[in-house]
C-alpha cells in the first residue's frame, strides 16, 4: 500500500536541573495557553456526544492512507464502525475535485517503520506526555490562495485491551476494551495556515500530550493503557464566514491515516527494543543510557 499521505538514579542538583523532564516542559505557559485557547471549542462540542456502539476494525482505506467515502453521501452515526463520530465522521462525503487534489505525507516515515516492526509504544502520564516519533506531515495540491485547519485525534484501533507476553516478547489480547473516554481533536496552534504555507513547510504535532487523566484540563488527548491506537491528520478549508469548528460535518476535509504510526498505550515500557530504539532515536534522549529511566524521562 502506497501512501502519499523503576527505580531513578540520583542525579546531583545540576544535572537534575538540566534534566529532559525539565527541558521538555519549559515553556509551559505559553504552550499552555496556546492550546486550550484552540481546543476549547471543540471540546465542548465532542465531549457532549457518547459512543455506545462497539467500535471496529480500521479498514476501509483507500490507496492513499484516507477513509474512503460512500457513494451515497455520509452515513449515519449508527454505521460508523468507529468510536469517533461526532468529531470526524469515518465515512464522509465524497471530497470535492479540489479537496481530492490534496495528498499528505508522513515525515520520518523510516523512523515509524523501525518502530512499528517492534510494536510502537507511548508513555501515558497524568500530567502529559509528548510522542515519540512525532507525527510530522507535509501537504500537495493545496490551494496557494486558500486557507486550511490542519489537526490530529486519536481513534482506537478495536474493541481489545491488550498485555505484554515478556516470555513471547508479543502483545497478546487481554480482554475487551475499557470504557471509551472522552474523545478530543488537537487543532495544530499554527492553524489556520495558507496553501502557501504548507506548500513550503511541514507540520509538526510535537506539542500534542497523551495523558491517562480522565479530568486532564489541559487539552490533552485522553488515552487508556494497554489499549491499541491510530493517529489521524485531517486538514479542512476554512470558509470566510467560519468563525469556530463547532459542527466538522458541515465542513470540507480530507482525513489522512499512515498505519505505521500504530502504537500501544503504556505507563511504562514493556519491550526493552522499544525502549533502546527510542534512547538510540531521540535527540532528547541521547544521554540517558540506562533503559530504566525511560519510564520517567524521555
Amino acid at each position: 500500500m502506497e501512501f502519499t499521505a523503576s527505580p531513578k538514579p540520583q542525579l546531583s542538583s545540576r544535572a537534575n536541573a538540566f534534566s529532559i523532564a525539565a527541558l521538555m516542559s519549559s515553556g509551559g505557559s505559553k504552550e499552555k495557553e496556546a492550546t486550550e485557547n484552540t481546543i476549547k471549542p471543540l471540546e465542548q462540542f465532542v465531549e457532549k456526544s457518547s459512543c455506545a456502539q462497539p467500535l471496529g476494525e480500521l479498514t476501509s482505506l483507500d490507496a492513499h492512507g484516507e477513509f474512503g467515502g460512500s457513494s451515497g453521501g455520509s452515513s449515519s452515526p449508527a454505521s460508523s464502525s468507529l468510536c469517533t463520530e461526532p468529531l470526524i465522521p469515518t465515512t464522509p462525503i465524497i471530497p470535492s475535485e479540489e479537496m481530492a487534489k490534496i495528498a499528505c505525507s508522513l515525515e520520518t516515515k523510516e523512523l515509524w517503520d523501525k518502530f512499528h516492526e517492534l510494536g510502537t509504544e507511548m508513555i501515558i502520564t497524568k500530567s502529559g506526555r509528548r510522542m515519540f516519533p512525532t507525527i510530522r506531515v507535509s501537504f500537495s495540491g493545496v490551494d496557494p490562495e486558500a486557507k486550511y485547519i490542519v489537526l490530529m485525534d486519536i481513534v482506537p484501533v478495536d474493541n481489545k485491551r491488550y498485555r505484554y507476553a515478556y516470555h513471547r516478547s508479543s502483545w497478546l489480547v487481554a480482554g475487551k476494551a475499557d470504557p471509551p473516554l472522552p474523545a478530543r481533536l488537537y487543532v495544530h496552534p499554527d492553524s489556520p495556515f495558507t496553501g502557501e504555507q504548507l506548500l513550503k513547510q511541514m507540520v509538526s504535532f510535537e506539542k500534542v500530550k497523551l495523558t491517562n487523566n480522565e479530568l486532564d484540563q489541559h487539552g490533552h488527548i485522553i488515552l487508556n493503557s494497554m489499549h491499541k491506537y491510530q493517529p489521524r491528520v485531517h486538514i479542512i478549508k476554512k470558509k470566510d464566514h467560519t468563525a469556530s469548528l463547532l459542527n466538522l460535518k458541515s465542513e470540507e476535509f480530507r482525513t489522512f491515516i499512515f498505519p505505521e504510526t500504530v502504537f500501544t498505550a503504556v505507563t511504562a515500557y514493556q519491550n526493552q527494543l522499544i525502549t533502546k530504539l527510542k534512547i538510540d532515536s531521540n535527540p532528547f534522549a541521547k544521554g540517558f543510557r540506562d533503559s530504566s529511566r525511560l519510564t520517567d524521562i524521555e
